[in-house]
């Protein structure tokens, strides 16, 4: 394939039954795991600075390793200097290339690998969704993706690092008969599914949504069926085990459908943030590389709230990509405050 061009678009019905066999069924042919960090948005001498002071006056909660509510200043405290070495611009700009270069890899990949198909699972943090109505796992059958514009903070940097991270208000084409095909096969596997077909006037999908087509695989026209987990607000958030039965059920529901397709699953998200958890990130990629089906069963759900809820996307794609290989995959903590608070960046491919 050639990446002269930044254009690459794949259509649907490219692959026909005579061009490839006797077989019409779809396929997944990879799985991909990706961060969609704001501090994957901006270089870190302002976005990096400003998430850490976000971090110490309050803005959200801050969950310690074990699951309890911290302040700033009593994570500081606990860290006692251990981040201290993490938090040069020297080292902001070294981590910030690394995983732009991993996002890079990513989009070559799958340009390489060829989807007609993304199935993306990201989650709604009252984009689409709110308190009113807050399905546990919904799948969107829309004719068009169209992304949410920049939701305003106070603050213009943050509104210019979600354009940048493909919060645009720009249309994606999504693929409402593979959505509904989905949606049938997952109620017949026992999940009781939410479906939606159009979104609010002002609304739109968020970052999760929005990275993938709008900035990892930006100008790469690929129609998505978006899949949504609620992982951050409780009390309905499907547990780890449920996820992985998800995700195994997608693949199942891909093997059904029609059209000879070839399907690529994206988990956006993650991982633990927005205080870093590094023995809690290995342990999770560790056992996606080993499809270690009974650890991430076993995550405990008092780890997963706030920012590091997102594991739940991809142990998801974990459960998809049982019958997959591990290719690659890249794990950089980056830290930005002495209270150890941050994200987990994380990146891998499942072929």
């Amino acid at each position: 394939v050639s990446l002269t061009k930044e254009v690459f678009h794949v259509h649907v019905s490219r692959y026909n039954s005579q061009e490839r066999g006797r077989c019409t069924m779809s396929r997944i042919v990879a799985v991909v795991g990706t961060s969609h960090s704001p501090m994957l948005g901006m270089e870190p001498e302002r976005m990096w600075n400003l998430r850490a002071e976000n971090d110490a006056a309050g803005e959200y909660d801050l969950y310690d390793r074990r699951g309890a509510v911290r302040t700033f200043e009593e994570l500081v405290t606990a860290a006692d200097g251990r981040y201290d070495d993490e938090l040069s611009l020297e080292t902001w700009n070294a981590k910030y290339d690394a995983a732009s270069a991993c996002v890079d890899r990513l989009r070559k990949d799958l340009i390489a690998l060829e989807p007609d198909l993304l199935i993306v699972i990201g989650d709604d943090q009252e984009e689409l969704f709110t308190a009113r109505n807050q399905p546990a796992i919904a799948v969107y059958h829309g004719e068009k993706i169209e992304t949410h514009k920049p939701i305003e903070m106070g603050n213009a940097l943050l509104s210019q690092v979600q354009r940048n991270l493909g919060m645009d208000g720009e249309i994606y084409p999504a693929h409402p008969t593979a959505a509904l095909h989905i949606i049938e096969e997952l109620i017949s596997r026992d999940f009781d599914i939410a479906s939606s077909s159009e979104t609010e006037t002002e609304g739109g999908f968020g970052h999760a949504f929005a990275w993938v087509v709008g900035k990892m695989l930006k100008n790469v026209t690929i129609p998505m069926v978006p899949v949504l987990i609620n992982t951050y607000f409780p009390p309905n958030q499907p547990t780890p085990g449920r996820c992985y039965d998800l995700g195994r059920a997608l693949a199942g529901a891909v093997d059904s459908l029609p059209g000879d397709l070839r399907v690529a699953v994206v988990a956006s998200g993650g991982l633990s943030h927005f205080v870093v958890d590094d023995e809690l990130d290995r342990r999770i990629l560790d056992a996606m590389i080993d499809h270690d089906e009974a650890t991430l069963r076993a995550l405990p759900v008092e780890q997963l709230n706030s920012g590091t809820s997102e594991v739940r996307n991809w142990i998801a794609a974990a459960g998809a990509a049982q019958d997959l290989d591990h290719r690659w995959s890249e794990y950089i903590p980056a830290w930005r405050s002495p209270a150890g608070t941050g994200i987990g960046l994380a990146f891998g491919l499942w072929t």
